[in-house]
């Protein structure tokens, strides 16, 4: 990946570039187009490349598109002297260049732009999409006024949006980074209560994300916003003009950040659990995986990691009722989260999980350690307790020593990190319940979530 873009992208953007021979300037602006990377509005050259086909299209009196294809792929046009002697005494232009109305105008240089971006629209992806742009401009050819050029306008927009999507593996990360800089007016410090906030932010405007999605954005552009430093500048587009080199500054954050997820996250860990002995049930898998996939959440930001487990199982409730075509009585009951799992019974949960990885640990040093003469009267003492909690062990593949001997080598590697983490998490939610009384949090949230979802889903509730 080059400059936050791919190896496809990079061939679509060189075959224009050294066709119509573009100068450095031409080049870096046609790449900040594709890419999105123009303030404020990423869109204004794509309304600008649509009002300019229009113009084109009274002055050439385009039969159909394929004239303006024509006009688009002529490398002859691609600087500001030879787009002007070319239209200048056409009749959507004046001296300056080309006009369409009193809406739109723009100079000799900015068409020959706006042609090579033309040409790009039509042929990126080996001309996968050209004849669709091709009826879009027959639309165009057929009426070439500032209302066709509004719907071409958007038309352009979405199918670039598109192309991103597919050929800029940052791109997504850039919006959620934008919408929530945009929420936190620009600062990188946040709060459990902010990433409710900007939950509840989105619910209003109509978006339904799920909290825990949300709260996943937030680990991402937690580690993004140590990456990058000056991340605030997303959203103050003056002051990263401003910047020499802001582009390649955060390009290259942006891509430490999507190379620097961990090689084995924890959920990795516990989708990837080995077969054997059932150190861990599915269950006991479940919870762990609901607990520990916000990490490094559930050590740092204990709350946000009750409210996702409480509420946004709630809401993972409701959207599948949905899903399957319900709603009525069900939703609306859902929706007051008088099912939602208080903060004190996971809390209890929590810190169960966290006991019986210990004990798991425990067994682990039991089975691997044959030679006990020479131990403290300590470790003794350890050794002994896991050989009785051993015995009590009533789980499959718990029967044969040697073969569960085997099995915790297999896990060895998984079970020490999930058993830290664990006591992490446990820690952290007993420091939270210290610091403000679970009871009363968890009422006050309910209230708050069960207002939400009633508001965003009360039109499936009454159906």
């Amino acid at each position: 990946m080059t400059g936050g873009y791919d190896e496809r992208c990079a061939a679509d953007l060189a075959a224009v570039c050294d066709g119509r021979d573009l100068s450095r300037a031409d080049r870096a602006w046609l790449a900040r187009v594709v890419t999105g990377a123009v303030r404020p509005n990423r869109d204004k050259p794509l309304w600008d490349l649509a009002h300019a086909l229009a113009a084109l299209a009274k002055a050439t009196t385009a039969r159909n598109g394929r004239d303006l294809v024509t006009l688009a792929l002529d490398p002859g046009l691609a600087t500001a002297g030879a787009v002007e002697l070319r239209f200048v005494d056409s009749g959507a232009a004046d001296a300056r260049g080309p006009v369409l109305g009193e809406d739109w105008r723009t100079s000799w240089a900015g068409l020959a732009r706006l042609l090579a971006l033309a040409e790009f629209v039509l042929t990126a992806e080996d001309l996968a999409q050209f004849a669709a742009v091709t009826g879009w401009l027959d639309d165009l050819a057929a009426a070439p006024d500032a209302e066709g050029a509004a719907f071409l306008s958007k038309r352009l927009a979405r199918h670039l949006s598109a192309y991103r999507n597919d050929h800029l593996p940052l791109a997504p990360l850039e919006r959620r980074f934008r919408a929530i800089l945009g929420f936190l007016a620009g600062r990188r410090a946040f709060t459990d209560d902010d990433i409710l906030a900007f939950w509840r932010s989105e619910m209003e405007a109509g978006e339904r994300p799920g909290f825990r999605t949300v709260a996943e954005h937030f680990v991402t552009f937690e580690a993004g916003a140590h990456l990058v430093g000056g991340l605030e500048g997303l959203s103050a587009p003056v002051s990263l003009d401003a910047h020499a080199g802001w582009e390649e500054r955060i390009d290259a954050a942006l891509g430490d950040l999507a190379a620097s997820e961990p090689a084995e996250t924890l959920a990795a860990l516990l989708a990837d659990w080995p077969e054997g002995p059932k150190i861990l049930t599915g269950a006991e898998r479940e919870d762990l995986a609901d607990f520990l996939r916000l990490e490094p959440f559930h050590r740092t930001r204990p709350l946000t990691t009750l409210r996702a487990a409480s509420f946004g199982q709630v809401q993972s409730g409701i959207a599948n009722r949905l899903r399957r075509g319900g709603g009525g009585a069900e939703v609306a009951e859902r929706a007051t989260c008088a099912e939602a799992e208080s903060y004190a019974a996971l809390h209890e949960r929590a810190g169960a999980l966290a006991a019986h990885l210990a004990r798991m640990l425990r067994i682990a040093a039991a089975l691997r350690i044959a030679e006990r003469d020479g131990l403290t009267p300590e470790a003794q003492a350890a050794l002994e307790a896991a050989e009785a909690d051993l015995r009590r062990v009533r789980r499959a593949g718990f029967e044969d020593r040697p073969a569960l001997a085997a099995g915790f080598a297999a896990a060895e590697t998984a079970l020490l990190r999930l058993a830290e983490e664990a006591d992490r998490l446990e820690r952290a939610l007993a420091a939270l319940a210290r610091q403000r009384p679970l009871d009363a949090a968890f009422a006050a949230d309910r209230s708050v979530f069960a207002a939400a979802f009633a508001a965003a889903y009360a039109g499936e509730a009454a159906a």
